[in-house]
């Protein structure tokens, strides 16, 4: 799985395609998507028109119906496998832990062991949801997508998902443009040294903290940007300095342990 992708979140599905088009062209081979999105089918259209071959691609997608069922599971998958209208993808997940995840996960399983998608994962699993997934789970994780960012850095979940060998990959990981993350002065002047953007350092210390990272954008020349990440390396200075900015709390809303990941419990 590429380190960096493109997300798509919250892009509209007349746009999207034009959208994956320009990050195919520039570059990027992994896009995530998700059904709650509404725009899977723009990225299967992108997928068959960039002209890169299949296999060069990493697709990702999520399922979000509350399945309490093996039948309302098959039935999601199903519908996000119709609008991508692709024979595989390359990372399913559980986008939120609603519903019955247990049961979802084992839908998961039986679905990979058959080869519809060569990895599965979850989304937004913390300790008090994750076990429900690998207690008696066949297959274990590949991704544990949450928010994830300078601001709010996970260094706590980086260690809980460490025995279980689950990367952790980060979604709005320029915290959405939230407090002031692209004037950061500590973001800048470590940009500064190195003639990169305070968005480029914040994607950096991700990578080098080993966090897979999709940013969203709509605009090619960001696109660009975001993923010319890997002529430098950041110092451990420069990530001493990084480490600073966490908050421990998330800033999107969206539900998370957050509490529970203070920067004094690290």
């Amino acid at each position: 799985m590429p380190m960096v992708g493109l997300g798509v979140y919250n892009i509209s599905e007349r746009e999207t395609q034009r959208v994956v088009e320009d990050a195919i062209s520039v570059g990027y081979r992994s896009i995530d998507t998700a059904a709650m999105y509404y725009n899977e089918r723009g990225v299967g259209d992108a997928v068959r028109a960039c002209g890169i071959p299949r296999e060069e691609l990493f697709i990702t997608t999520k399922i979000c119906d509350s399945c309490y069922s093996r039948e309302d599971t098959l039935r999601s998958v199903g519908h996000s496998m119709k609008r991508l209208g692709l024979d595989y993808v390359d990372l399913m997940l559980i986008h939120w832990p609603v519903g019955n995840p247990t049961v979802m996960w084992h839908t998961l399983e039986e679905l990979y062991e058959q080869g519809m998608f060569k990895a599965i994962g979850v989304s937004n699993f913390y300790p008090n949801t994750f076990p429900q997934i690998v207690n008696g789970a066949k297959v274990i994780p590949a991704v544990n997508q949450c928010e994830t960012h300078v601001l709010y850095q996970q260094r706590k979940m980086l260690e809980y998902l460490k025995p279980y060998n689950v990367a952790l990959e980060a979604w709005s990981p320029l915290a959405e443009g939230r407090h002031g993350i692209f004037k950061n002065p500590v973001l800048q002047g470590i940009g500064e040294k190195y003639g990169k953007t305070a968005a480029q350092i914040a994607l950096k210390f991700l990578i080098q903290n080993d966090v897979i990272i999709i940013p969203k954008t709509t605009h090619k020349e960001r696109m660009v940007e975001n993923i010319d990440l890997f002529d430098f390396e950041l110092s451990e200075e420069d990530l001493r300095a990084i480490r600073v900015l966490d908050t421990g709390r998330n800033v999107t809303g969206w539900p998370s342990d957050a509490l529970k990941y203070t920067p004094e419990s690290v």
